[in-house]
């Protein structure tokens, strides 16, 4: 089924952040397979996410008529987590945005778009990343890998040339006990005009002194990756151009998230995908889809396939 605007306003109603952000939300999912296809749900707590996730399940036994049992709990936590703001300030000269045709607000209008493009791959660089600095952002949430590697979940690491290498992440997405992103409970992403009645200057050149009048806006948004149980997100690593996964690897990536509950996808970059592309297996449907925006390039086991360029291919040691 292709992405239409129809369908990506659709996901924007599954956000529940009201029909006044879903013009905004529907540009943010445009350009990101990741926000398209990931459970996205509003914070417990505005800028706070409280969650359970699971030490163990209670052990199930057998009795005899007349025998007893060991009575058991739900080894459940509850954790909080902090979300986190990206954001930035959108400005340009005074006299370009007063003459713009329609003026200040038609001028963010129209650059508003650019500054969502930006926020998406910002979350799914940060989703995959974490706060690994080369590779996402120091001050983000722990992302993907990280998860991955700290519940075992390195389904196999392929051996291939450290900066020349990539990953291919199965994530099963789920509000209850599968990952999901949550966002500010409050809006998606937040304007702020900062100058909104006048321009204010900024400076160009300490040395200078040199000024530009401005008019300005910050645009912010608060969100993490929440990851409660192992069956949420698993991985293959160093895979290059000579070092592709195999079947095997590809089933066991698939089967480490499988659950009865949550929507599983496959994730890996042009590189991953070619790779991929080259296995000889029944398991594998190579095809283009005619999504709009996705870049879907088939399934593994009616698993869907997505190509996003926020996965590295010049991953390193530094994230084994």
């Amino acid at each position: 089924m292709a992405t239409t605007i129809d369908n990506l306003q659709t996901l924007a109603a599954a956000w529940q952040c009201g029909v006044e952000f879903q013009p905004i939300i529907v540009d943010l999912l445009k350009y990101s397979n990741l926000l398209q296809t990931a459970a996205v749900g509003k914070a417990s707590h505005g800028i706070k996410h409280r969650y359970r996730y699971f030490n163990s399940l209670p052990t199930a036994a057998f009795r005899d008529i007349g025998d007893g049992i060991v009575p058991q709990k739900v080894d459940v936590n509850t954790a909080q987590i902090d979300l986190k703001e990206l954001g930035f300030d959108l400005y340009d000269d005074y006299r370009a945005i007063l003459e713009y045709p329609g003026g200040k607000d038609a001028w963010l209008a129209d650059n508003a778009p650019a500054a969502y493009a930006g926020i998406s791959n910002a979350i799914s660089r940060a989703v995959f990343y974490g706060n690994i600095t080369t590779f996402g952002y120091a001050k983000a949430f722990k992302g993907l890998h990280q998860y991955a590697k700290d519940l075992s979940q390195v389904i196999a690491q392929k051996g291939g040339s450290t900066g020349y290498r990539t990953s291919a992440f199965a994530v099963r997405w789920d509000d209850f006990d599968g990952a999901s992103i949550k966002i500010n409970n409050t809006a998606p992403v937040n304007v702020l005009d900062i100058t909104p009645s006048q321009p204010v200057p900024i400076v160009l050149s300490t040395s200078t002194n040199e000024q530009l009048n401005v008019y300005k806006w910050i645009i912010a948004s608060y969100m993490t990756l929440i990851v409660p149980s192992k069956k949420s997100v698993a991985v293959i690593t160093q895979i290059d151009a000579t070092h592709a996964p195999t079947a095997d690897n590809m089933n066991a990536l698939v089967d480490a998230v499988r659950a009865p509950n949550g929507r599983v996808a496959i994730y890996t970059s042009n590189l991953g995908a070619r790779q991929i592309a080259t296995l000889k297996d029944g398991k594998l449907s190579a095809y283009m889809t005619d999504n709009n925006y996705d870049n879907s390039v088939g399934s593994w086991r009616n698993v869907p396939i997505f190509v996003d360029e926020n996965i590295s291919e010049a991953e390193t040691t530094g994230l084994d």
